[in-house]
């Protein structure tokens, strides 16, 4: 699957030795977290873009990581720790490992970056995340915040659509 990139999004790199993750911002309102692929969850606190360069160092590198980004970061309060789920759908794939094994150790960027779909009135707190051409390739589960608090727009990923049958 061909993804196209989306102007406002951040330029995130994975420098794979040592393991570690640099994200070139583009916009001050947001704010970076980390994801295991596998889980989903987040396992790196959001940190705001305040020097146009974002850097999560000392990585496992046994894991396999999305970057999740939130907007509205200027309402957060202090102490305040957004916290997300990423459900990725059975037809994705993660090609991390196959990336990496061609890049002779060089940096390499994520290839995908998804948008978050947000629909009204959902009471559930489940919304897509969409590819460019909207079709859905997972879901986030909104843990928190709720109301006009950050909310998060895009992850960047490996992880592609398998668009091949088995």
């Amino acid at each position: 699957m061909e993804q196209k990139f989306i102007d406002d999004m951040p330029k995130v790199t994975l420098i794979p030795k040592p393991r570690r993750i640099v994200i070139i911002c583009t916009l001050k309102q947001r704010a970076y977290a980390l994801y295991d692929t596998v889980t989903g969850t987040q396992v790196k606190d959001f940190v705001k873009c305040e020097d146009g360069q974002i850097e999560f160092d000392n990585l496992d590198p046994n894991m396999h990581y999305d970057v999740g980004v939130i907007e509205n970061v200027e309402d957060m309060k202090g102490d305040e720790k957004p916290q997300f789920a990423i459900i990725w759908s059975a037809q994705m794939r993660d090609t991390t490992e196959e990336i990496l094994k061609n890049s002779n150790d060089l940096p390499v960027n994520y290839p995908c970056a998804y948008r978050i779909k947000y629909k009204n009135n959902n009471s559930n707190g489940v919304y897509d995340i969409v590819d460019d051409n909207g079709q859905t390739v997972g879901q986030v589960t909104k843990l928190s915040p709720q109301g006009d608090k950050p909310y998060i727009s895009y992850v960047c990923s490996f992880r592609m659509k398998d668009d091949g049958t088995p």
